[in-house]
């Protein structure tokens, strides 16, 4: 029986390791021949994990990819790793030098968290606040983030936009995988703008982003854009660190 159980459990986890190593969604041909695994026996399994959340199936390719609980669990990780204490100096080395509010937002499924906030000391500032959730197709963070995850995460977070919506978007993305920046003026909030870049993590997959803000009368466009140096070696130093 035992044996049994065993059997069962390592092929599950098998095929989400295939899902993890695998480029784009897969169909149950294509995990049964490379796993080896009985067509019957796979389609069971994958079944059974996507019902607790651990694949997801798109409904009009009938294929699979890693579930979102995934990014649950990453970020339980990302909360009781004390990662954060070799972020946290950099974050504040950039709001010292900017002399902007500095967030670290993290991926949750089709949103993004900030998670760490350093307040500009300016007497007006921006401050989104720790917790606040966000869109990932809303705000230079979100667009940061979406860039560089796969074509079926884009296709799921932009699936209630119109054409033309996610036409315009999908530039921008192109765009942002070519810079590694992105800049918006007064999209989330009256008289706010950010600049932001994307962090990376295990396997140069990237996890959150770091966004500058300030009020539009002092960070805009043109004030932006000579700190655009600074975040990117800002981000690079972080993605490093978490390789």
């Amino acid at each position: 029986m035992s044996s049994k159980i065993s059997t069962t459990v390592q092929r599950a986890i098998t095929i989400i390791n295939y899902l993890n190593e695998a480029r784009g969604p897969q169909g149950i041909k294509d995990i049964s021949e490379n796993l080896n695994i009985a067509p019957p026996i796979t389609h069971r399994l994958l079944a059974t994990l996507k019902m607790d959340g651990l694949v997801f199936q798109d409904l009009e390719s009938k294929k699979y990819s890693l579930g979102t609980v995934f990014i649950d669990y990453a970020n339980k990780i990302i909360a009781d790793v004390p990662f954060l204490s070799l972020i946290d100096p950099e974050l504040i080395k950039l709001r010292n030098e900017t002399q902007e509010t500095v967030g670290l937002y993290m991926l949750s499924d089709l949103i993004r968290i900030c998670v760490v906030e350093h307040e500009s000391d300016q007497e007006i500032s921006r401050k989104a606040g720790v917790g606040n959730k966000i869109p990932l197709h809303l705000g230079s963070s979100g667009r940061v983030i979406l860039a560089f995850l796969s074509e079926d995460f884009q296709t799921r977070a932009l699936s209630f936009l119109t054409e033309e919506e996610r036409k315009i978007l999908r530039q921008k993305l192109e765009t942002i995988v070519e810079t590694g920046y992105a800049i918006n003026e007064e999209e989330l909030a009256e008289n706010v703008a950010a600049l932001s870049a994307p962090v990376f993590g295990a396997k140069g997959k990237v996890i959150g982003a770091i966004s500058i803000s300030g009020p539009l009368f002092r960070w805009n466009t043109e004030s932006m854009e000579r700190h655009i140096p600074t975040l990117l070696k800002t981000t690079k130093r972080i993605s490093d660190s978490l390789y």
